[in-house]
């Protein structure tokens, strides 16, 4: 019985820590022409990366060799077929997670701290967010929608609209570099 157990809190464990990674379709939309399989294995090791150096790292050395696949048919009017332009979206979108990992961070950790939220409930809904996160492909728009729809389930969602938009310009105010990172586009 204490292995189901142990077994239990390692797969919860997992799904807990997978849930705020960078899916593979998000990168395939940044890299287009490359290999889904060559896509699969970034997005696997750009996901083992902690530190944000490091994730950058990953992808710069990627790119050269696999952000375009041999014998694939590019539209030129298209900025992405650009490795440079590519390359520059990536990074960024990489400044993108880490800030938006800290943000969601510090929403939930402030919803508690002001008695908006229960622990209990700050954690199920931040299981709730990093679900709309995968479910949107990591885009932060669709994201926010569908958590937003998820969230009324739990809360007013009038309340949580006014208290997202306090939280927001406190961190605005003390992260403002992760604050203009929230608004990577492709």
């Amino acid at each position: 019985m204490p292995r189901v157990i142990v077994l239990a809190v390692l797969a919860s464990l997992a799904l807990y820590v997978s849930g705020d990674q960078i899916v593979q379709g998000a990168l395939q939309k940044i890299f287009p022409y490359a290999a889904p399989a060559k896509v699969k294995a970034l997005t696997t090791n750009v996901n083992k990366q902690t530190a944000k150096p490091a994730a950058k790292t990953v992808i710069t050395k990627w790119i050269p060799a696999n952000w375009k696949a041999a014998g694939a048919t590019v539209d030129a009017k298209i900025p992405l077929t650009k490795q440079a332009y590519a390359q520059k979206k990536a990074l960024t979108f990489i400044d993108f997670r880490f800030s938006l990992k800290k943000y969601i961070n510090y929403l939930f950790v402030q919803a508690v701290s002001t008695k908006y939220l229960t622990q209990a409930e700050a954690d199920n809904m931040k299981k709730m967010y990093w679900a709309a996160d995968t479910k949107a492909v990591n885009n932060f728009t669709m994201t926010t929608q569908i958590f937003m729809a998820d969230a009324s389930k739990v809360k007013d969602v009038s309340s949580i609209k006014t208290k997202v938009q306090e939280l927001s310009g406190k961190f605005a105010t003390a992260n403002p570099e992760d604050y203009a990172n929230l608004n990577w586009s492709l």
